[in-house]
């Protein structure tokens, strides 16, 4: 199977004129002199169980501190209390405590973590203030503020899609009817008479496309996502760029294998085949399909064993089937994710909730084979079905088991596939700091310089209202 070489899209270019109606306050113009002021918006908690959302801007905080003279970058996110961290002198991490946050409402949870409801954040808006440049990478509270701003300001308007939150929406939704209504009328009349999660996430999508139409430059990692959005509206409706996630290949890397501090740490006899997932273990990232494969595997007669690294509602029902078979370490630090990687032997990710997974990458970089799902999974990163990895069409674990059983049986054909692996990492993915200066900032520059809000008469429109 050949999927989208990345690398290589052009980047996709267009214009649109919206206007405003909210006045506009005078904002500074970034000179070739200064750094652009960017400040990211993500409407969720960091800290260990984050995902990679949060995790892809804890890494580009991490190259935009070596290049002061180019951006000077606040990140904010969601929190228990407010707080300013400042990594370097041009970088800051900001938390803000949620206006009408999920984790109060109790029948909303699902384990794919929280978020703020509320239309607006006062806090936010606060925040912005001199920002070039507002980014928001979702539109949930912080999304829905940098949208009302930059009308307001002026000020370039950026988005990126990298939660797919409608196919969220369609494995959670069910789940959170049945709580709030019951099992017999959640069930039979809202899920399956009205269809109601379907209902809401084509909602939901319709929303998101509807208000990244609002947006200066929009950043897409996944094929659907463009082409849905240039077909629907039309490539003059939107500016679209590329959005890719950096790999620092440094860290992730063959060289740190070593089966003997994996049977030190974890107790795995070192004669195993180890198969390995990474990610909130779920049914949204495919964590018990990989598991229900590992246990038929197991019936073959075959010695592997399961290595789940994550939190999640199914560690237990994992632990029920598999058994002495398998690892359960909960959230790993990307320092010891690197060389864990390294010393197993098969990723494997039935997730098909993805925009763009980065332990994918992580794993292809640590010199594994991986096993992913075609559809709005980690298919985009495989260049040829069964050379640098495997990627599944069907999504059950016969058909999973069947393609991870030639790469235990065979120690030669599964190296061969991590080598490929990696040689594609090294010839054809960036890394972070390409990722920041190619990517993101071209996309920050087109915003500052073209917003479309900065050339609409604000104070006129405003009294006239």
């Amino acid at each position: 199977m050949t999927t989208v070489n990345w690398p290589r899209i052009g980047l996709l270019l267009a214009s649109g004129r919206l206007g405003g109606k909210e006045p506009a306050v005078t904002m500074n113009q970034p000179s070739a002199h200064q750094p652009l002021r960017v400040a990211v918006l993500v409407t969720l908690e960091r800290g260990a169980a984050a995902g990679g959302h949060v995790k892809s801007w804890e890494r580009i905080a991490e190259v935009a501190a070596r290049r002061p003279d180019l951006v000077e970058l606040d990140l904010h996110f969601l929190g228990a209390k407010r707080t300013v961290e400042a990594t370097a002198p041009n970088v800051r991490f900001h938390t803000h405590r949620p206006t009408l946050g999920t984790r109060a409402l109790m029948f909303l949870e699902q384990g794919a973590g929280h978020t703020d409801l509320a239309p607006l954040h006062p806090g936010i808006w606060a925040a912005l203030k001199d920002s070039d440049v507002v980014h928001a990478t979702d539109f949930f509270s912080f999304g829905k503020t940098a949208i009302a701003f930059a009308k307001r300001t002026g000020c370039g308007l950026a988005a990126s899609v990298q939660t797919d939150v409608p196919r969220f929406t369609l494995i959670y939704a069910g789940g959170i009817i049945r709580r709030m209504f019951g099992p017999v009328i959640g069930s039979w009349l809202f899920v399956k008479m009205w269809r109601l999660p379907e209902r809401i996430a084509r909602q939901q999508q319709r929303s998101i496309d509807r208000r990244l139409g609002l947006c200066d430059r929009i950043l897409l990692s996944k094929p659907e996502d463009r082409d849905r959005l240039l077909g629907s509206r039309g490539e003059s409706a939107l500016s679209v760029r590329l959005f890719r996630r950096g790999i620092d290949r440094s860290r992730f890397t063959p060289a740190h294998r070593d089966r003997a501090r994996l049977h030190e740490r974890f107790g795995i006899a070192a004669d195993r085949t180890i198969l390995i997932f990474a990610g909130r273990v779920d049914a949204s990232k495919g964590a018990p399909l990989m598991a229900q494969a590992t246990k038929r595997l197991l019936d073959q007669g075959l010695n592997v064993h399961a290595l789940v690294a994550g939190e999640g509602l199914e560690r237990a029902a994992i632990a029920t089937l598999l058994g002495d078979r398998v690892t359960l370490p909960g959230n790993l630090p990307q320092s010891e994710l690197a060389w864990i990687y390294a010393s197993a032997d098969v990723f494997v990710f039935p997730s098909t909730t993805e925009v763009s997974p980065n332990v994918v990458l992580e794993a292809k970089a640590s010199g594994l084979p991986v096993v992913v799902a075609a559809e709005h999974g980690g298919g985009q990163f495989v260049a040829r079905s069964g050379e640098d990895g495997i990627v599944l069409t069907e999504m059950d674990p016969g058909s999973w088991a069947e393609a991870i059983a030639p790469l235990v049986a065979d120690e030669n054909r599964r190296q061969e596939i991590g080598r490929k692996a990696r040689a594609w990492i090294e010839r054809e993915w960036p890394d972070w700091g390409e990722v920041l200066e190619r990517d993101l900032l071209a996309a920050w520059h087109e915003a500052a310089r073209n917003g479309r809000y900065r050339h609409v008469d604000h104070a006129r429109r405003w009294a006239s209202s």
